[in-house]
């Protein structure tokens, strides 16, 4: 019986995935245990539906090493920072048919897999992931400790939100003494800005609504957007830290208007209010200070939600 993460590396071939356009814990978690097995010589494939493009603001991250699942039965997929199999998006069957699926993820109980390593109390996936390579003896090289410290960095906001605890600072010093660069990975993913995107924060900045009583703000990016100003879904993930920036507010919003006339939203708080369960409304999810979803519903629809849920909170 398979009791142990490593366990699983021997029954190849592997695919290593997880949620449908994946951020940088998703892809820090996959490319760490790409590099280690590849280290060892055993064969894996890292997939992810991905609609676009990956975001250049990650791509220190060894982007080449992603391509698409090239067999029609896998005997190992390992699934990080995702919970549901639906947001695996067109690989769902294919990882569902397999016959182990191990989910490594910090988001609460998951719905699938046959080994589960989960602690919704860790800032990241890449955090769980760490740990294992410690309890299990495996090898952190420089380009894995970069893969661990991207998610670390992402999911705790800089070491900004609430979920940036000692264990967090503990696991980036020992990461940054194996080598990772934290100064140059931070500064990639917050420190430069493509520059059409950058003028697309100012409309972001023009539409802010503020609900006062609630401490709640939200903007909008609408698809025409993109058009206008010569730039990407993928290179606008920021927008969501710049309309967090507000003082007045606690619970910030910022939706995403899809090409199907859908919306992706992603939320932040930096109280004890959980986003997650507004996200949770939406069938979405993430973690209490940081979560997303998408839905169908009408702008003030979604709003209207929100504020709903928010009250229920308070």
């Amino acid at each position: 019986m398979k009791n142990k993460f490593k366990d699983y590396f021997l029954n190849t071939p592997i695919l290593i995935t997880g949620h449908i356009n994946p951020d940088g814990d998703a892809i820090g978690s996959a490319l760490a245990l790409k590099i280690l097995l590849d280290s060892m010589n055993i064969e894996a494939t890292v997939s992810f539906d991905i609609t676009g493009e990956l975001p250049s603001n990650l791509n220190h991250l060894p982007y080449h090493l992603i391509s698409n699942p090239d067999k029609e039965l896998y005997n190992t997929v390992f699934v990080f920072d995702c919970g549901n199999s639906s947001r695996l998006g067109n690989l769902e069957s294919l990882v569902l048919k397999s016959k182990n699926i191990v989910v490594v993820d910090h988001h609460i109980d998951p719905t699938f897999g046959d080994l589960q390593i989960i602690d919704p109390t860790a800032a990241s996936t890449t955090q769980v992931l760490y740990r294992l390579f410690k309890e299990e003896d495996l090898s952190i090289s420089k380009d894995i400790a970069d893969c661990l410290m991207t998610g670390l960095i992402t999911d705790t906001g800089r070491f900004q939100y609430s979920n940036t605890n000692s264990e967090v600072f503990s696991i980036a010093s020992d990461l940054m003494s194996k080598g990772a660069s934290l100064s140059q990975i931070s500064e990639n993913i917050y420190g430069s800005v493509e520059l059409n995107a950058l003028k697309l924060q100012s409309k972001v900045i023009d539409r802010l609504e503020l609900d006062s009583e609630l401490k709640f703000i939200y903007s909008v990016v609408y698809e025409d957007d993109y058009k206008k100003f010569k730039t990407t879904p993928s290179e606008t993930d920021f927008l969501i830290d710049t309309v967090r920036l507000a003082k007045e507010s606690e619970i910030a919003l910022l939706l995403k208007e899809q090409s199907d006339s859908s919306f992706k939203g992603s939320l932040r708080s930096r109280t004890s209010l959980d986003v997650q369960k507004l996200a949770s409304s939406f069938n979405g999810g993430g973690h209490k200070a940081a979560s997303g979803f998408s839905t169908t519903l009408k702008l003030d629809e979604i709003i209207n939600k929100i504020k709903h849920e928010i009250r229920k909170q308070i």
